[in-house]
This record gives C-alpha cells, structure tokens and sequence, in this order.
C-alpha cells in the first residue's frame, strides 16, 4: 500500500501556489485550501461561487451530485490543463445569471472568498445575491423613507444633509464607517434604507463589496465626490464605482468618468446651509434692542470691518501621505510657472493633458494632483501676497501660512466652522476666496456660506462661476492677483454697489443653492419621492 501522506515538516519547502493576473492587471496569488471557502445558505444542493486553485479539493469534500458552480472566464484562462481535468464532469455549470436565479431558490452556497480582492466586479454582485438570501429577512424587515449616512455627527456635512432630506421628508442615520462593512449585514436584515449616500466613498469599501450588498438588498447608492473624483477613485481596487451615482462638485470631471464607464454622473455643487446664516440680519445688529429682545445672543466683534479676511488651510490633511514619491518633469514645472505667470490656470486638467496620465485604474491620477497643488499653493501664496501688500488683511489659518506669505502681519488661529465663521464673514470688510486648482471648474464652501452670512466675497474667476449669473460674478472676481487690492477698494468705497450686490447674492443663494437643492436634485435623478 502507498505510504499516508505526512503532514509538511518545518524543514520542508513551501508548495509554490498558482498566481493569476487580478481584475486590474497585478499578479496575485491564490490562497489554497477549505478554509479559504465560505458557506452561506441552508438548501440541499450545492452552488460553488469559484472553484479556486484546487478543484480537486472540493470534488472530495462534496457530494458527487447535485453541485454546481459558476466560475470567472478571466480566472479559469489562466489556469493549467490539470484544474480543469479536476472538475468532476457530474457538476453542473452556470452562467452568472442561472447562478442568480438559483440562489434566490434557496441553494447552499459555497464562495471561494479570495475571488472578492482578485476579480470583484464578476464576483461582488454573486456573492451579495447570496448574502441578502442567506440574511432571513422577514416581515418584520421595512423599506424605510430613510437614508443612511456613513458619517460621524460631526463629519463633513452631516448637519446640513440631515436637515436638507429632512425637510424632503426623509430620515438620517448615520452609520460609524469604520465599522459598516461589519455591521452592513445585520443592519440590511433588519431595514432597508431608501438611499445610502456616502461622501467621497466613505463607508464604501475598496473592493466594493459593501456597495454589492446594499444594491442586492435594493437600497439606491449615491457617492458625492466632494473632492476630486480621480483622487478618490485611486484608492478603490475594483470598478463597482462605475454603477453608483457618482455626484461631483465639478462638472468638467464628467466626460472623462463617463468615457471610463461610469454610468451616471450628476452635477452636484456645493451649496449653502440655512443653519449658516441663521439669525443673521439679528448678529449684524448687536445692538439693536429688538435683536436683545428676542434672544439673539452676543457677538464678539473681531474688528475686521476694514480689512480684506482670508480663512482656510495652507495644504490639505496629509497631504505628504497622499502625494508620497511622486516627482514629476522639471520642464512641465517651468510651463506651469510660466502659465501662473501670464495669468493662466495650470489646473488638474491641464497637468493630466502634459503628464499623459492614466486615471484608472490604480494611482497614476495622483501625479497630475500633486502638480495642480503644488500650483494651487503658488496661486493661493501669491493672491494672499498681493492682499498683504496693499490692503488692511487678516488671515485665520495655520502657521504654514507664514512662510508662504513672508508680508503677514495679522494671522490669527484657525476657527471652527460652526463657531464664529459666519460672523467673521458677515463682519469682514470683504473674503477673500482661492479656489483650488485640482478642481478645474468647482466651487469653494466659500462661494455659497460668505453670502448666506451676510457678507461680501472676492473670487478668482474660476469656471465653476458659471452656475451663477455672469451679471453677479464678474462684479466680484478676479484674473490676476494684482487686481485684488483694487478690487477691495472698488467696494469699500461703494456701499451702495456693495450692499445691492450683497442682497442680490443672498437672494439667488438661499433661492436656488441650498443644501435642500442639491438633495432634491439627486431624489429626483434616482427617482426617490
């Protein structure tokens, strides 16, 4: 008799497993053995989601009859002769399709779990059909009017969506992201939401595994990419993206997704938050004894009614992190400068155009980002500069602003949103706004929160302008940073033009650009009323 088999001694050689080429073009390797399967289902015959590297496991494991499977064409190409010859002849293929159909019949499921990191798009949806039958969901599950949002009660903004579907009717719960991917299941048993709105993919795992599940249970799902898209994309391993609504605050990214697949893409800017400006004809009149009447509580007065005010970060949150190892040609630099210096925006656009970059799949998108911050931190440092240098100017932000901006004389610490920001704004002689250049066509909270304040904004002329009547805006921008100082003055010394500009903003605002707006307007495009 041939001798047992031994188990692998410490000395022995590893076995070489087999490798394959993933769904977005890297070699990986294929975990073998039982316990790489997950069982879901109760049924008596079997459906395999993916037969792994050993086939010939499984066929001794499971019963001869009565199993079928499905398996990714991308993956069985790439497997030798020997894997296919394992596959009893007695098992029954199915395309993706019967798969489905079978699963909803009530089958025993068997998925062969590496396949959701190494093709997710052919696997994600399987596995989710299999996960929602396997849930039990009873008559004690509701389709709620609810919509969940993977955010923290202080997240970015979480107060002023609540309030926007809540005044279309609708609910918010929010849900810790870090934890969703756990908890998604046992939530989708008991509910499922109308909507689930995640924010730059927030919730959302890489894989889309959690974005597969939500759609099996039939929730709708909604990405808004608040920042740009190609960043945002760069961290997903898996184009699951490409079947969300994908909402972005610049328009000038949709035909680039559109061409890459994505299916639906809504315009959706930033807007304005009535909670902002609340009360704030009562603020600006402290002393009125009206506004002392009824409540309206004390303002410090943070003496900035002359001055030309600037509020924000010198660079994003690691940043560093983001952009590591990333250099790019000397020469493409010189043209940006030269491009700043003739007045010329050299944007996301126009570094992805120079570089030839690929935008997805994988991280390439982050090279035309670095250029297009770097170029944004040069415009920002050199409009702050020529507002230092000629006009009464304040600054609340970071100290990083000091060494870009070697004229400062009045930095005072950054302030919290929802703290003092509106009465700063409503008190400035005027704000200044720079919008970022990885945002070729986008809008700035600024935009929309300087108006709802009851203050008076200053902008760059950027593209994204044109959601506003051209009337409006070129009153208040700017080409080049040398025109800010006279801009200022224009104003300061027209109240009249000033205070009619202001209420003609905050009318068009609060009548077309709220919060309440851009989440009526992603209702209507899912059809969700």
């Amino acid at each position: 008799m041939p001798e047992r088999p031994r188990a692998p001694l410490p000395g022995d050689p590893r076995p070489e497993r087999l490798k394959v080429v993933a769904e977005l073009g890297r070699p990986q390797s294929l975990p073998a053995g039982e316990e790489q399967f997950e069982a879901m289902g109760t049924g008596q015959d079997i459906l395999v989601l993916g037969l792994g590297p050993e086939p010939g496991l499984l066929a001794e494991l499971l019963p001869r009859d009565g199993v079928s499977f499905v398996e990714c064409p991308e993956f069985e190409a790439q497997m030798p002769p020997e894997w296919g010859k394992a596959v009893p002849r007695a098992w029954q293929r199915l395309s993706p399709d019967k798969a489905l159909a079978a699963v909803a019949a009530g089958r025993r499921v068997l998925v062969y779990r590496p396949n959701l990191r190494l093709f997710p798009s052919f696997w994600g949806p399987l596995r989710a059909a299999a996960q929602v039958a396997s849930l039990g969901r009873g008559q004690a599950h509701e389709a709620l009017r609810e919509v969940w949002l993977p955010a923290r009660e202080n997240g970015l903004l979480v107060r002023e969506l609540a309030d926007a579907f809540g005044e279309e009717g609708f609910s918010v719960r929010l849900l810790a992201p870090e934890d969703l991917s756990k908890n998604l299941p046992r939530l989708l048993r008991e509910a499922t939401p109308a909507l689930f709105l995640s924010l730059n993919f927030a919730g959302l795992d890489a894989h889309g595994e959690a974005f597969h599940l939500l759609e099996a249970a039939g929730a709708a799902v909604a990405v808004w990419c608040v920042d740009n898209p190609f960043h945002l994309l760069s961290g997903l391993r898996s184009g699951f993206w490409k079947k969300a609504l994908l909402c972005v605050t610049d328009d000038s990214f949709t035909p680039r997704l559109m061409d890459l697949g994505a299916r639906a893409v809504l315009h959706l800017p930033l807007a304005a938050w009535r909670g902002f400006g609340a009360n704030v004809d009562a603020k600006i009149e402290t002393n009125d004894d009206v506004a002392e009447a009824e409540g309206a509580p004390p303002v410090r007065d943070y003496g900035l009614a002359e001055r030309l005010v600037f509020v924000g970060r010198s660079e994003f949150p690691d940043k560093a992190g983001f952009f590591a190892g990333i250099t790019l040609p000397e020469d493409v630099w010189e043209a940006a400068r030269e491009r700043l210096d003739r007045g010329f925006r050299p944007d996301f656009a126009w570094w992805a155009e120079r570089l030839g970059s690929l935008l997805w799949p994988g991280r390439q998108s982050r090279e035309p980002g670095f250029g297009a911050e770097q170029c944004a931190r040069e415009w920002r440092a050199r409009c702050l500069a020529a507002g230092a240098r000629e006009t009464p100017f304040t600054v609340f932000g970071d100290a990083g602003w000091d060494a870009l901006v070697p004229g400062l004389t009045d930095r005072r610490e950054p302030v919290d949103y929802y703290g003092p920001l509106a009465d700063i704004y409503a008190q400035a002689g005027a704000v200044l706004n720079v919008t970022s250049l990885l945002l070729p066509a986008g809008l700035t909270q600024r935009h929309f929160d300087v108006w709802a304040a009851g203050g008076f904004l200053l902008t760059d002329a950027t593209p994204g302008l044109a959601i506003f009547p051209e009337e409006l805006w070129r009153e208040i921008s700017f080409g080049r940073p040398d025109d800010i100082p006279g801009l200022f003055r224009k104003f300061k010394n027209s109240r009249t033009s000033r205070e009619t500009l202001t209420a003609a903003w905050r009318e068009l605002i609060f009548e077309k650009h709220t919060y309440r707006h851009r989440v009526r307007s992603v209702l209507d495009w899912l059809d969700l009323d």
